[in-house]
C-alpha cells in the first residue's frame, strides 16, 4: 500500500469517528418536544415559522404572514436573534419535516462541521490520526457534548467561527481573493449566527492588515472584504441597535454579577476551567501553552497556533467584559485554547503528541459514556394535545408557565388544531423584559380585568404551571380566579418530568364551564 493511500486511509477513518460522534450526539438527544434549556424551543420555533414561511404563502404578503403567525404562536422570536441557523436548518426542515428531530438534526450537522473544521486545522501540524483524536477529545468535552444536544446558537455559531479560522489560515498560506473573501464571509456568518461570535473581529483583522505573512492581497480587496464581512452581518449589526437598551444590560450591568475591575471578574472564566475540561485535559492545555510559549519565544511558532490562539485570547477578554456571564458562553474559548493547546503540542516533536493526545482522547470518550442522561423537561406535549381535543373552534389556549415555548412548539408542530392560538399569560397580564432579572411590571388588573380579557382573545382552554409569577399581584388573581371552580372547571393535571427548577412540578389543564359561555 502507497503512503498517499495510506494517509486517505487514516483520514477516512478520523473524520468517519468525528461523524459517528455527531450521530452518537443526535440519537441522545432530546428529539420529542422535551426542550430542557429556556432558548430551545424558540430557537427551533423560529426555524419552524421560517419553513412555514415559504411553504404558506409568506412571500405574498410577509408583514401579514409574520403578524398572524405571531398572534397564533408567540414563540418567534427572529427579529431578536440572528436568523442564518434558522435560514440553514429550513432544508432539513423541508426533507424531515416540522419536528423537534429535524431541528436537533441541523444542530448535529454543525457538530460535523466543527469537527471537521478542527480537523483540516490540526492536520497543518499532526497526523490524520492524532489530529483525529484531537478532535474527538475537544468534541467529548463536557460542555461541548451537552450543547451539542440542544437546539442552541452555541454550537452552530462555533463552527462557523472554525471555518472562518481555517478560511484564514489558507489566506495567510496562499494568499488568493478565493480564501480572504470566503473567510471575510465565514465571519460574517457567524455573527449571522451568534451575535456574540463579534469577539473573533478583532482578531480577523489583525491579520487581514497588521500580521506580516508571505502573500497579502492588495489593501483594496482586504478593504473589500472587511466591507463583505460588514455586510453580511448588517441585520445582527441592526438588531444589535434596535434591542440596544436590553443589551446594554446584559453587557455591563446584570445583578448577581461581579463589577467589571475585580479580581473575581477576570478570573470568572478561569475558575470554571477544571470543570469544563477536567484535570487530564487541563494537564495538556498547561503543556501545550508552555510549547507554545518556548515556540513564540524561538520565532517558530506556526501560523495555524497563531490564529487559534488569538481566537482564544479575544474570546476570553470580551466574555470577561461582558456582564451576563454563563459556562456555556464562553465555548468557544474553551475549543481554541485547547486547539490552541495541542497546536502547541505539536511543536515539540517527538512522541509526545502522537501519545498523549490519543490517550486523552480515549479518557475523555470514556467520561462521555458515563455522563448522565442529557437535560430534557416533558410534559408539555401532553398538555399541548389535550389542550387540542378541548379547545373549541378558532379559539385560543391561554399558557401560564416558565417554559411556555415549549408548549406553543408542540402545540404547533403536533399539528392537530392549526384553527388554534396560543396567548402568554406573561404577555397579557404582566410585562417582563427577556429575563425576569431585568425587570418585569404588574399590569395591575383584577377579576373583572382579567375575565374582560379572557372573552376578548377567545380564550377557553388554560394551561397553567401553579405558582409562575405568582408574586405579581395580576397572576396571583387569575389563578385565583381559576381556584373557584365556577367559570373554569380543573380538566387534568399533567406531572412534569425531567430536570426541572424546584418550583417546577406540574401542569394544570382547565376548561371553561359550558354554563359560562
Amino acid at each position: 500500500m502507497s503512503e498517499a493511500l495510506a494517509l486517505r486511509l487514516r483520514a477516512l477513518a478520523a473524520l468517519g469517528a468525528i461523524a459517528m460522534l455527531a450521530l452518537y450526539y443526535f440519537h441522545t438527544a432530546p428529539t420529542n418536544g422535551d426542550f430542557w434549556w429556556y432558548d430551545a424551543s424558540r430557537h427551533a420555533m423560529n426555524g419552524v415559522f421560517i419553513r412555514d414561511f415559504l411553504l404558506d404563502g409568506g412571500l405574498l404578503d410577509p408583514l401579514r404572514f409574520a403578524a398572524d403567525y405571531y398572534q397564533r404562536y408567540p414563540a418567534v422570536n427572529v427579529g431578536f436573534y440572528p436568523p442564518f441557523f434558522y435560514l440553514s436548518s429550513v432544508p432539513v426542515l423541508l426533507v424531515l419535516g416540522a419536528n423537534h428531530a429535524a431541528s436537533q438534526a441541523a444542530v448535529s450537522l454543525y457538530v460535523l462541521l466543527a469537527g471537521s473544521m478542527s480537523y483540516l486545522l490540526l492536520r497543518r501540524l499532526l497526523g490524520p490520526l492524532t489530529a483525529g483524536a484531537a478532535v474527538l477529545a475537544m468534541l467529548s468535552l463536557a460542555p461541548f457534548a451537552l450543547w451539542s444536544r440542544q437546539v442552541q446558537l452555541d454550537v452552530p455559531a462555533l463552527a462557523m467561527l472554525l471555518a472562518t479560522g481555517y478560511a484564514l489560515l489558507r489566506y495567510l498560506e496562499l494568499g488568493g481573493r478565493l480564501w480572504l473573501y470566503l473567510s471575510a464571509l465565514l465571519m460574517g456568518l457567524a455573527m449571522l449566527t451568534r451575535v456574540q461570535a463579534m469577539f473573533a473581529v478583532p482578531a480577523f483583522l489583525y491579520f487581514l492588515f497588521l500580521h506580516r505573512y508571505a502573500n497579502p492581497a492588495p489593501l483594496r480587496q482586504r478593504l473589500a472584504a472587511f466591507v463583505l464581512m460588514g455586510c453580511v452581518t448588517a441585520p445582527a449589526v441592526l438588531m444589535v441597535a434596535h434591542f440596544s437598551q436590553v443589551n446594554q444590560s446584559l453587557a455591563t450591568a446584570v445583578p448577581g454579577m461581579p463589577g467589571l475591575w475585580t479580581l473575581e471578574n477576570w478570573t470568572w472564566y478561569l475558575r470554571r476551567l477544571p470543570q469544563q475540561f477536567g484535570w487530564p485535559c487541563i494537564v495538556l492545555v498547561i503543556v501545550g501553552l508552555g510549547a507554545i510559549v518556548r515556540a513564540a519565544a524561538l520565532r517558530k511558532l506556526p501560523p495555524v497556533a497563531r490564529v487559534l490562539l488569538a481566537f482564544a485570547l479575544c474570546a476570553w477578554l470580551f466574555f470577561t467584559v461582558v456582564s451576563n456571564k454563563d459556562g456555556r458562553f464562553n465555548l468557544p474559548g474553551i475549543t481554541f485554547l485547547f486547539l490552541a493547546a495541542v497546536a502547541g503540542l505539536a511543536t515539540i516533536g517527538g512522541r509526545l503528541a502522537p501519545v498523549a493526545i490519543p490517550a486523552l482522547a480515549a479518557w475523555q470518550l470514556a467520561q462521555l459514556a458515563l455522563m448522565p442522561p442529557v437535560p430534557y423537561v416533558a410534559g408539555f406535549k401532553e398538555a399541548a394535545q389535550l389542550a387540542a381535543e378541548l379547545a373549541p373552534r378558532n379559539s385560543n389556549v391561554l399558557i401560564s408557565a416558565h417554559r411556555d415555548g415549549n408548549f406553543i412548539y408542540d402545540l404547533r408542530t403536533l399539528d392537530l388544531r392549526p384553527d388554534v392560538g396560543v396567548r402568554r399569560a406573561d404577555k397579557l397580564f404582566v410585562e417582563i423584559a427577556i429575563m425576569r432579572e431585568l425587570g418585569i411590571r404588574d399590569l395591575g388588573y383584577g377579576r373583572r380585568e382579567i375575565l374582560q380579557l379572557l372573552a376578548q382573545h377567545r380564550i377557553d382552554t388554560i394551561v397553567i404551571q401553579p405558582g409562575y409569577l405568582a408574586d405579581q399581584p395580576a397572576m396571583a388573581a387569575f389563578e385565583s380566579l381559576l381556584g373557584e371552580d365556577t367559570l373554569y372547571r380543573k380538566v387534568r393535571t399533567i406531572p412534569m418530568r425531567g430536570t426541572l427548577d424546584k418550583p417546577e412540578k406540574e401542569l394544570v389543564i382547565y376548561s371553561k364551564r359550558a354554563a359560562a359561555n
